[in-house]
């Protein structure tokens, strides 16, 4: 995937750019040859002929295939959500009357896929690095119908929404600390956290947990009394992460912050994300680990939010 900047290509595997085939190589060579030596006298109406072809076969070999890609059209789409290191598939329509021809990915460039013009089929495409992309480059060649000239366009093909990918995290453990949630957290979900000390008795009622019926209370009015729990404390992190100034360490500060987020939501805690994004500073709870993928996906090396007054507050980064 690319970003509207398109990405640096690198190494010798070469993108975009037409040429002659090894067949059309020989066959060029064959016509050159033909027009700079003019046969004998003797030969020259059947060599004529046979350098005529040639050249007719030429021409018909470079310009069929040049008229073929500029009509060819591709439609993508995209899952929204990817993390880096997965292939990611990408559903592909070739449209136009491109005949058969050949597709792949590029960003990193992936295998060639043969198809026809008006077919549709998934490419597995490497997602190899984290960010918010709404555009696939995708390399269309066809060489037909005389394999003589591969004709390549490269499209950049609009997925239609913003595709998120999320750093691959790190294992990261997290020591629980209390949070400053008064208000923050609805009674409902402070209850299902638990809890140890009893707050009081009350008479049961359909749906109480067996667990909490309190006996003496039961045996002394004879009838089912069950206890009330003190809610734990409740615990949570806020996580500031500043990518600036970090060089080639910033994809692995990403990662640990992922990787952090996921300990806090997975031990039951409370999470407050302060990260920087393209339209400014970002502060705001984060109630999963899709969620919190998707905001670091967005994190730029700029100056971050600030962690709100009263958290447990872990500096990731510069």
């Amino acid at each position: 995937m690319t970003s509207p900047r398109r990405a640096a290509r690198s190494g010798y595997d070469r993108v975009g750019g037409s040429r002659l085939t090894a067949v059309g190589t020989i066959l060029a060579v064959g016509v050159l040859a033909g027009a700079l030596s003019p046969p004998p006298a003797t030969d020259r109406q059947i060599l004529v002929l046979v350098w005529a072809s040639m050249a007719a076969a030429m021409a018909i070999g470079v310009v069929w295939p040049l008229l073929a890609i500029r009509r060819a059209t591709v439609e993508v789409r995209s899952p929204r959500d990817a993390t880096v290191g997965d292939d990611v598939p990408i559903e592909v329509r070739v449209g136009g009357r491109t005949g058969a021809c050949e597709l792949r990915a590029l960003d990193p460039s992936g295998a060639w896929h043969r198809v026809t013009g008006g077919a549709t089929g998934v490419l597995a495409h490497l997602a190899d690095r984290r960010g918010v992309f709404r555009v696939v480059r995708i390399e269309v060649r066809t060489s037909a119908p005389l394999g003589v000239f591969s004709a390549r366009r490269v499209v950049e093909a609009a997925v239609g929404h913003t595709v998120e990918v999320a750093p691959r995290a790190l294992a990261v453990d997290w020591v629980p600390a209390p949070a400053p949630l008064d208000g923050g957290v609805d009674a409902a979900a402070l209850a299902a956290l638990g809890g140890d000390l009893v707050r009081s008795v009350r008479p049961y009622a359909p749906g109480d947990p067996a667990h909490l019926v309190h006996w003496p209370s039961t045996a002394r009015t004879g009838s089912l009394v069950v206890r009330e729990l003190e809610p734990p404390a409740p615990t949570g992190q806020a996580l500031v992460v500043d990518l600036r100034d970090l060089g080639p360490d910033k994809e692995r500060a990403a990662s640990y912050a992922l990787g952090a987020a996921r300990a806090v939501l997975a031990a039951g805690g409370e999470l407050v994300l302060c990260t920087a994004e393209v339209g400014g500073p970002v502060t705001g709870r984060v109630g999963s680990a899709l969620e919190a993928g998707r905001r670091l996906a967005r994190a730029v090396a700029a100056e971050p939010g600030a962690a709100p007054d009263g958290w447990p507050v872990v500096e990731i980064g510069r």
